[in-house]
């Protein structure tokens, strides 16, 4: 049996397995490993946005989780059974103007499905033991005396992460000490099928989300004395107080419960040991972060992999990945406990409600702020050493633009290919201005097709955009600083990037 890999990937949850479709996707040696038997079969994460399906569109498989989800494209908080707020998707300038509502075992199905169609490799019942590192590359042992060799290891592996653990690598934060409730549930109610529901007052929240299968999640605070799960009858008292439409509980199909956590590792790498996900950062599920969190990890961390093991470019190029999603992770963690303790009643300050109300003076930010946020569009890599701060866009995921290649159109969404760097024109009558740096640097090049929709974002004619293999944009300048893009490869010694 095979035992020396380019990558071994500890856990089979939806990061772990995302990270190896993109790695084995791009010719990387790649196997699992997961302690768990089988695939998880209780529900827990469930909301993908708009940035997690648009790099499953990059490797190809978005349309098989959308026939799987339940689109939505609105959000309505309610504040003491009064909506005061609405969060439109469709506001969004990307392909994907909503959210998709999908269990996490539906999750981990088609992208276990994808990866063994790409000929990738899962060993389960396989829990780690033991990690050694050694001139030669990592060696990792298990229980049963199996030991599996590797250049690189990533852990994937949870909250309670042993490769964190071996790593050394602290895990602070602190947890909320209040028992959360979800559960999934046949429902017989006049509410908006179609839409998340956040229902708020002085005493706590309910969070409402539909799911494909007519069925409804929902996540609550429900203070009790006893441990246990609340009775039929106690969530039905719970939400007729919350939700102003009558609403009938007929069947639990599913539930837990769980406290909230915001933690966050002290550092992302440790030589060629590497985490992402859950492993290194815990947000509460208000806003549904945590696996989209861990989707972008993995999604930074693969391609940066692919490029250093194909020799593209240099090993410091790892570096950049705890600077990029560290930093990330931080904000969100910081944002998403605002959020929590404010929906969850543990800050009462109803000041802080007022960003959520629509008044004239911040309507305008409501409207495409909101959407923004809750999509993870809006997360941007400043003050990154693989971005060039010029522009609006730099450092943002490239906007959904229409664009023209010899003749051919094809979506901005379509180029990102986990490997490859682009060049993004704003206008075909800027050729002649290109010539050098397509000589030099071998780009591919496209040019903006502009209509309606492209006007709306902050890139025109006469300037470009240098767009990462992950999407993201490296560099937003004119035409007239083409000479960046020459320097911004030499600096990162970018090597054999794929000419067209």
């Amino acid at each position: 049996m095979k035992s020396h890999y380019q990558v071994l990937i500890v856990g089979a949850g939806p990061v772990g397995l995302l990270l190896a479709c993109s790695l084995k996707k791009s010719g990387i040696d790649v196997v699992v490993v997961e302690k768990s038997s089988s695939r998880s079969t209780h529900s827990k994460a469930l909301s993908m946005n708009a940035a997690s399906l648009a790099l499953l569109r990059s490797l190809g498989v978005a349309e098989r989780f959308e026939r799987s989800g339940k689109e939505i494209s609105d959000i309505s908080i309610y504040w003491n059974q009064q909506r005061i707020s609405h969060v439109d998707y469709r506001q969004l300038n990307s392909c994907y103007q909503h959210i998709l509502a999908i269990p996490q075992p539906e999750t981990e199905r088609l992208l276990e499905e994808y990866f063994i169609e790409l000929g990738g490799e899962i060993r389960r019942s396989v829990t780690l033991s033991a990690i050694d590192v050694g001139s030669d590359g990592i060696n990792a042992s298990f229980p049963d005396g199996m030991t599996l060799t590797c250049d690189y290891l990533v852990g994937c592996d949870g909250s309670h992460s042993i490769v964190r653990d071996f790593a050394g690598i602290t895990f602070s934060g602190f947890d909320y000490g209040i028992d959360f409730y979800l559960f999934d549930a046949q429902v017989s109610w006049q509410g908006k099928r179609d839409e998340v529901h956040y229902f708020v007052d002085e005493q706590g929240f309910i969070i409402v989300i539909p799911l494909a299968d007519g069925n409804h999640r929902f996540v609550l605070r429900c203070p009790r004395e006893d441990k246990s799960l609340p009775s039929l009858a106690e969530y039905q008292s719970v939400l007729s107080r919350y939700i102003p439409q009558p609403v009938v509980i007929e069947r639990v199909v599913w539930e837990s419960k769980s406290q909230f956590y915001n933690r966050l590792a002290s550092q992302y790498r440790v030589g060629n040991i590497f985490l992402a996900g859950d492993s290194c950062h815990l947000f509460s599920p208000i806003g549904g972060l945590g696996m989209n969190t861990g989707f972008q990890d993995a999604w930074n961390l693969a391609w940066k992999l692919t490029a250093v093991i194909r020799q593209r470019q240099p090993d410091d190029l790892l570096d950049t990945y705890g600077e990029e999603r560290r930093s990330v992770a931080a904000m969100l963690r910081d944002s998403t406990d605002t959020s929590t303790r404010l929906i969850a009643r543990i800050d009462r300050d109803s000041e802080k409600i007022c960003c959520w109300l629509p008044r004239f003076s911040n309507r305008q930010r409501a409207r495409t702020l909101h959407p923004q946020l809750f999509s993870g569009l809006a997360q941007r890599y400043s003050g990154s050493s693989l971005i060039y701060e010029g522009r609006n866009l730099a450092g943002k995921y490239l906007p959904d633009l229409t664009l023209i290649q010899q003749g051919n159109r094809v979506s901005s969404y379509d180029i990102v290919d986990g490997e490859n760097y682009h060049l993004i024109v704003g206008s075909e009558n800027d050729k002649q201005s290109l010539m050098t740096v397509l000589i030099d640097c071998h780009l591919s090049v496209y040019f903006v097709e502009v209509n309606g929709s492209d006007k709306k974002i902050e890139f025109q004619p006469g300037e470009y955009l240098l767009v990462r293999p992950d999407g993201f944009v490296a560099i937003h300048e004119s035409l007239g600083t083409l000479e960046v893009v020459a320097h911004y490869i030499e600096t990162n010694n970018i090597r054999n990037i794929h000419e067209r």
